[in-house]
């Protein structure tokens, strides 16, 4: 551990070495500088602990702590009951999980019932109900969108589909009310 810089002697390395390291602080110093700090406030002063009995589970809070953790765990698996049966109704509704051919008829199916609430809609001898008549349109025409956009999907190349997708928006442009004219004046 030689620095090549050091100017030291042999005599002046073994002095410096032979210095204590550490001084240690005179007997009491950190108690009276402690009391003088809480003195002036600077130090809060320590409240001492109070020793505690030792704490045991009594019945009524083992008996509560029990009884509401099986109240959780009920909770929960009902709730889980609930959402997985609501689901696999629903998949089962909708078809999921069958053949290409059961879906299939699954769509045949809604789209004949889709029909024959249209036709059955149309039928109505309600004419005076005209605010009625504009929103039943308007279901409809979503529906049959929604439809369009399902087909585009499943055959992105089909045109017809395509054509429906277009007439819905171009009818959706037209029902817009126009764009208010804007007035600049400069001055």
């Amino acid at each position: 551990m030689t620095d090549p810089h050091d100017e030291l002697t042999p005599a002046e390395r073994r002095a410096f070495e032979a210095l204590p390291r550490e001084a240690d602080a005179p007997r009491g110093l950190e108690d009276r500088t402690v009391a003088l700090l809480q003195a002036r406030g600077v130090l809060a002063v320590p409240f001492r602990p109070v020793r505690a009995a030792p704490r045991y589970w009594q019945p009524a809070w083992l008996v509560g702590a029990i009884a509401a953790s099986l109240a959780l765990f009920a909770t929960g698996f009902a709730s889980g009951q609930y959402l997985g049966a609501r689901t696999a109704t629903i998949a089962a509704a909708v078809g999921l999980g069958g053949s290409i051919a059961e879906r299939t008829q699954h769509v045949q199916r809604t789209g004949s019932d889709y029909v024959a609430a249209l036709a059955a809609l149309s039928q109505s001898r309600d004419t005076n109900d005209v605010a009625g008549r504009q929103q039943a349109t308007q279901t409809a025409l979503n529906a049959l969108g929604a439809a369009a956009q399902e087909v585009a999907r499943l055959a992105p190349e089909d045109p017809l589909a395509a054509a429906v997708l277009r007439g819905l928006t171009e009818r959706r442009r037209q029902m817009q009310p126009p764009a208010a004219q804007r007035a600049v004046v400069w001055y």
